[in-house]
């Protein structure tokens, strides 16, 4: 203690008086630093650093009065500084290497600065002290400045693992390899396609319809369509993990859309802030001891590929390749975000940028008119290596489209000018795209032995049409979260039962002249298909490409919320069976509201209820309903609230609704205890 009193006089220019508020604000910046670091909690760390930037301004100011340099305000700044740097490099996420080098790089400006102050005295002559001082400070919160923007977040996430389960559970798949009879699995995943936007569901009718897709229709052709199919979730991110993994996103902490977490300059993402202020316990996308089908798949020996959109994360465990699949092509990232670039990645369990290579840059997909043909050309290459090496695949085409902002190249001529690219132009080219993937299917002999599912991701942004559904992307009700389904496997007996009866439906096709080109004319086909008329959710969708790809054991360690449906999609029980004893409508991470089929008069009704929920017209944002009572079999457009003429029943779903919230407080990643 003496020896800090003597150096202390002997630096005049440092103020030691212990005011009141320099003491609280440094308890105040050692308690968050120390939570940081103790914790974890990303969403700490700008905080820390706004103190170091606080800091350093009042060190300008008081240097300029003449007050001195404060030295519990100058402690405060080189504890912030050093907190973060020390929370990065022992809990970072990425390699140790890259870590410290990256903090090392922002760390040294503020040390620097720091101790230009400190060492003042020994620096400048007397009289240019004040000077100095005053421009080191502002140097100093201008360093922290840079820190503040530049931080890499990207931290280990603090959640339970799962991961012992993860792998038995693929150990155990793996010692059954793929029966010879399994079939390939092609899905195809829109971006904010309205459930009325393929003329299939058109609310015009196909024939009337007012976008024109063949050959998505083409699929529903001896298949099945979903007449009550729900995303679980009314945002992209949420909706692809439940489609991955078969549960609920609150299970994975992942309750909003993922935003990118790389720094750069240039184009510089300011948004790789928002993942630490929506997520909890640092999760930035999918974790690695999630089970995807696409791990699953892999595991039985086929060959698995990710092209288009991903929006699960962006490195690390993240990663598509760490998620099952074998090879990736397309972005990490939604078509508006910053950055927006391609990549390929043939890795897995390496450190970013060791098995990645750009093929587009941000500038590249300024115009992004060539998309659906690069994709399409992609997801043709890998079904014909497959093919050709007599390897089972799982390809997972997960377009961009028709997700704002909109682009098409008007077959072929439409690079450069996005001027006339509309809406209907961009669905009706990936229709067209569409018929030479199917086409590819029949030329190598593999359509009737692959399992075909088309769907969205949720409902429609900007652009797109719902039908009757009320609301839109973003909102639980139905409009932004029943989408279309069509399904297709001729071999595996999908649509062949006869519990379901067959409808016909008529749509128009596209001429293509003897080049291949398409001409301009259309012809009239007409198809049959069995409508499914259950509700599900796209979480379904893990259990049942599992059970046609012969694996009926589902993981034991964790609630797997999703059903398989083929015993639906067969056309074996009835359309109308109900699948789960209730479906849950999440947003931003909350149970919104509960559908649940009930018994009125003698006959199943599907309700759906809602405690509280905002409106979604924009003329009344402020209003909050409660109490909101539907039945979606005479009331698809939920207009017409009939709780007052049921209480029991509201009562009754707005208690399993309770229920359900109560057991994601209790055991929010759904673990199941089996000892």
């Amino acid at each position: 203690m003496k020896g800090a009193e003597k150096i202390l006089q002997n630096k005049s220019h440092i103020d030691s008086k212990r005011r009141v508020f320099d003491l609280i604000f440094l308890s105040v910046t050692a308690a968050l630093t120390a939570a940081t670091l103790a914790t974890g909690f990303v969403s700490l760390a700008p905080v820390v650093m706004v103190t170091a930037i606080a800091a350093a301004l009042i060190i300008f100011l008081r240097a300029v009065f003449n007050k001195g340099v404060p030295l519990y305000l100058w402690i405060a700044y080189t504890v912030a500084v050093a907190g973060i740097f020390l929370t990065f490099v022992i809990r970072g996420a990425d390699d140790f290497g890259k870590k410290l080098w990256w903090n090392l790089v922002l760390a040294i400006g503020p040390v620097l600065c720091a101790l230009g102050v400190w060492f003042a005295d020994k620096i400048t002559p007397a009289k240019f002290r004040k000077l100095f001082v005053s421009v080191t400070a502002v140097l100093m919160a201008g360093t922290a400045t840079v820190y503040f923007f530049f931080m890499c977040l990207r931290i280990v996430p603090t959640v339970k693992s799962l991961q012992k389960g993860h792998d038995d559970y693929l150990r155990s798949v793996a010692a059954a390899r793929a029966n010879p009879d399994s079939p390939n699995v092609l899905i195809i995943l829109m971006d904010d396609m309205a459930y009325s936007d393929i003329s299939l569901y058109s609310y015009r009718g196909s024939a009337e319809a007012t976008i024109n897709t063949p050959n998505i229709d083409r699929i529903a052709d001896g298949g099945i369509v979903m007449d009550n199919f729900y995303s679980s979730s009314p945002v992209c991110s949420p909706s692809r993990f439940g489609m991955l993994t078969g549960r609920y996103p609150s299970r994975g902490y992942l309750d909003n859309v993922v935003f990118p977490t790389t720094v750069e300059s240039d184009p510089y993402s300011i948004t790789h802030f928002v993942n630490p202020y929506q997520f909890p316990f640092n999760v930035d996308g999918i974790l690695g001891d999630e089970i995807t089908f696409a791990e699953v798949l892999q595991a039985k020996g086929y060959r698995t590929a990710c092209i288009g959109k991903w929006n699960l994360g962006d490195y690390g465990e993240y990663l598509p390749t760490n998620q099952g699949f074998d090879l990736f092509y397309g972005s990490y990232y939604v078509n508006d975000m910053t950055p927006y670039n391609w990549v390929r990645d043939t890795g897995g369990n390496h450190p970013e940028g060791e098995t990645h290579t750009e093929v587009r840059s941000h500038r590249d997909n300024a115009d992004q008119s060539e998309s659906t043909r690069l994709f399409t050309e992609q997801v043709i290459d890998f079904i014909e290596q497959s093919a050709d090496s007599g390897d089972k695949f799982l390809a997972y085409y997960a377009t961009p489209w028709p997700h704002w902002p909109i682009y098409s190249d008007n077959n072929g001529g439409g690079k450069g000018d996005t001027s006339d690219d509309t809406y209907i132009d961009c669905v009706e080219e990936f229709d067209k795209y569409l018929d030479e993937i199917l086409d590819t299917l029949e030329r190598k002999g593999l359509y009737d032995d692959t399992l075909i599912i088309f769907t969205s991701d949720n409902g429609p942004g900007r652009e797109g049409v719902t039908g009757a559904l009320r609301g839109r992307k973003n909102t639980t009700f139905d409009g932004g979260m029943k989408v279309p389904l069509i399904a297709s496997y001729p071999a595996g007996g999908l649509g062949a039962g006869t519990a379901v009866p067959d409808k016909e439906f008529s749509y128009f096709d596209w001429v293509k002249g003897a080049d291949g080109k398409y001409t301009g004319e259309v012809v009239r086909r007409v198809g049959t298909t069995k409508h499914i008329a259950a509700s599900s959710m796209n979480f379904d969708l893990f259990a049942t490409i599992l059970d046609y790809c012969g694996v009926q054991d589902l993981p034991s360690d964790r609630i797997v919320d999703g059903v398989s449906l083929k015993a639906l999609w067969s056309g074996n029980i009835a359309a109308d069976s109900a699948i789960h004893e209730a479906l849950f409508y999440q947003k931003g991470g909350k149970a919104q509201g509960v559908q649940m089929p009930y018994a009125l008069d003698g006959k199943m009704y599907d309700f759906k209820y809602y405690d509280r929920v905002r409106t979604e017209n924009s003329a009344f944002i402020d209003q909050v309903y409660k109490n909101y009572l539907f039945n979606l079999d005479l009331d698809p457009a939920e207009g017409y609230d009939v709780s007052k003429r049921y209480p029991d029943i509201a009562a009754a779903l707005k208690q399993k609704l309770l229920d359900f919230r109560r057991e994601m407080k209790e055991n929010r990643r759904g673990i199941i205890d089996n000892e």
